[in-house]
């Protein structure tokens, strides 16, 4: 959609007088940083498969906030609504505006202990959440990604331990305690503000699946192209700090803590599938892939030994 027109919509469903616009990133949707007279908003563009997935943000938004939990605040149209629909080449897709949230990006190794506070009473929260949340399958967590490497014909032998090792994990997984699930919890997804809350925002990937995935996400301290064995340990580190606070709040069986470092595994597998759903096939070489594998194949073997 060329910007103009972007601008004409905004304006005319909010009755904002929008001075700057600035692209701020682009994968799962586009996300804009406006300016008017008064304030900033984000505003952000979900691709068209990703509806479902931007409605059910703003009902888990509203509750929260009715809640007083700390997280990003949807704006609403003049008509009260809470998206625009946008035509766009792949059709129509959602426009929402947020509230710009003043702060900074936490550290998480210096914060991980408030953070896992935080955490638990949103996981705490989420229990007697109304709605029903979506649950994905093993296709949006594992599958998708094996789907790519055969169409990029792959090496079958390693496809073939791909697919082995996407099944071991998700015969672990599929047997823990399921709640809700922000499903992209990362510093970045969130804000220190001035009050010392941590703002949280981008709830596209929630979900009603497994609250232990978001505390190994938040404590993933690998890094993700290369790999180092040493990593393990670091992410046990940091998972020890981001438990002391969570654990005040909520604890973890011994399966959902043994899980944390399968769920790292499976953020591969997941991230790499949706990288190509958003941006194409051709936007991974089988260089890339072969590095996953390898990298992948060697976690398998550091939480066998450990």
């Amino acid at each position: 959609m060329k910007i103009d027109s972007l601008i004409g919509e905004i304006k005319r469903a909010y009755q904002i007088n929008i001075e700057n616009i600035e692209l701020h990133r682009e994968m799962i949707g586009k996300v804009y940083f406006l300016q008017t007279q008064e304030q900033k908003y984000m505003f952000k563009i979900y691709r068209n498969f990703k509806s479902g997935d931007a409605l059910q943000t703003v009902q888990i938004l509203d509750y929260l906030k009715a809640n007083s939990y700390p997280a990003v605040s949807v704006v609403r149209t003049i008509e009260n609504d809470s998206h625009i629909m946008l035509s766009s080449q792949d059709g129509s897709c959602v426009g929402m505006l947020y509230d710009y949230v003043e702060g900074a990006m936490p550290q998480v190794k210096l914060e991980a202990e408030s953070i896992g506070n935080q955490i638990a009473e949103l996981h705490n929260l989420m229990k007697l959440y109304p709605n029903k949340l979506i649950n994905r399958t093993k296709v949006d967590y594992i599958d998708g990604y094996i789907s790519n490497m055969r169409e990029l014909h792959f090496d079958p032998e390693k496809i073939l331990e791909l697919k082995q090792y996407g099944n071991e994990l998700w015969e672990r997984i599929i047997r823990l305690p399921k709640n809700f699930c922000h499903g992209d919890l990362h510093t970045g997804n969130m804000i220190r503000n001035e009050h010392g809350e941590y703002v949280l925002f981008d709830f596209d990937d929630a979900s009603g699946d497994y609250p232990s995935m978001d505390v190994a996400y938040m404590c993933d301290d690998t890094h993700f192209n290369e790999f180092h064995e040493s990593m393990y340990d670091q992410t046990l580190r940091l998972y020890e700090r981001f438990y002391k606070g969570y654990s005040t709040i909520r604890t973890l069986s011994d399966k959902e803590i043994l899980a944390i470092f399968d769920f790292i595994a499976i953020r591969h597998f997941q991230i790499i599938s949706r990288i190509v759903q958003c941006q194409g096939l051709q936007c991974i070489s089988k260089e890339f892939c072969d590095q996953q594998y390898h990298w992948l194949m060697k976690w398998r073997e550091v939480c066998i030994k450990h």
